[in-house]
């Protein structure tokens, strides 16, 4: 199919992109264009305004300061995983960002827009949403920051507002004593969409888990926070969590109690809660190890 015609803009700063959004009747903002172009050539969506962001710098950059790493929303995923910065400081997320798509869509497809196209599949939400961390939100008028646990608000809904545009992702920066897993199964090893994602922070103090976050991805209406999960793992001895222990299985079941999957061409409801449930365990142990460097 053909694509409808639109008019094409490629601003230069993020001000007039955002004016020009805002004036367009039916406008939308490209980077990386890999979700919107695809749903625009299949006519499930028609868009008479196309705002391209790849010119703006400022969108493509990934830094930090003493508190946090920010990454422009116009990066790439394999921007991303190429980072030294985020290989070295933050390598769950360099986890999520390489095992999206093929190395053609890691390279033009960014950070940005995986999440804004709002799908409840998307790799990037749940190591950020277990990585506490937010994104900037600008228009013509204001700035504002929004978690990434409430940015989505249901499948392909975000809290984006009419002539907003995502500027940043901000990650805090977090103590060694603390670690990070994301795991993901899609049925291919390569441009594979998830059937299930699973993203685990476990903080370790005195040998005990201090803090946790569990966040299921696919298995649900958008991303979420595994409340019953991180509760099983609260305060709990880390070498309970060994390999097929009973604590550990615990913490995946309820991982797995927390799911509210569909069935679909991937995968049925049983087969996504199922997945889950591994996913959890294996993040689980990968997440205790590195944080406290010990082998259990």
């Amino acid at each position: 199919m053909y694509l409808k015609d639109f008019t094409y803009h490629k601003p230069q700063n993020l001000e007039e992109a955002c004016k020009i959004l805002e004036q367009s009747k039916n406008g939308a903002v490209i980077a990386g264009g890999t979700d919107i172009l695809v749903e625009i050539k299949k006519g499930l969506r028609y868009n008479d305004n196309i705002i391209s962001l790849m010119a703006i710098e400022e969108l493509r950059v990934i830094d930090e300061d003493t508190d946090a790493l920010h990454i422009g929303s116009g990066v790439t995923h394999n921007e991303v995983k190429n980072s030294s910065l985020i290989i070295k400081k933050f390598p769950a997320i360099v986890e999520a960002a390489s095992k999206i798509g093929t190395d053609q869509i890691r390279n033009t497809g960014t950070i940005g827009g995986n999440l804004c196209t709002g799908a409840s599949c998307c790799d990037m939400a749940p190591v950020l949403i277990s990585h506490n961390a937010s994104v900037e939100i600008s228009s013509s008028t204001k700035q504002r920051i929004v978690s990434v646990k409430d940015f989505f608000i249901f499948h392909k809904k975000t809290s984006l507002k009419r002539g907003e545009i995502m500027t940043k992702i901000i990650v805090p920066k977090v103590n060694s004593s603390t670690g990070y897993c994301f795991e993901k199964f899609g049925l291919r090893e390569a441009a594979s969409i998830s059937v299930a994602s699973l993203s685990v922070m476990i903080k370790v103090v005195n040998n005990n888990c201090a803090d946790s976050c569990v966040v299921i991805g696919a298995v649900a209406p958008t991303p979420k926070i595994s409340i019953k999960a991180s509760e099983v793992l609260y305060g709990i001895d880390i070498s309970k969590l060994s390999k097929n222990s009973s604590v550990l299985r615990k913490a995946g079941e309820a991982a797995e109690a927390d799911s509210l999957p569909l069935d679909d061409i991937r995968g049925t409801a049983y087969f996504r809660r199922n997945t889950v449930k591994v996913l959890a365990q294996r993040a689980i142990l990968k997440a205790v190890i590195r944080a406290s460097n010990l082998k259990i």
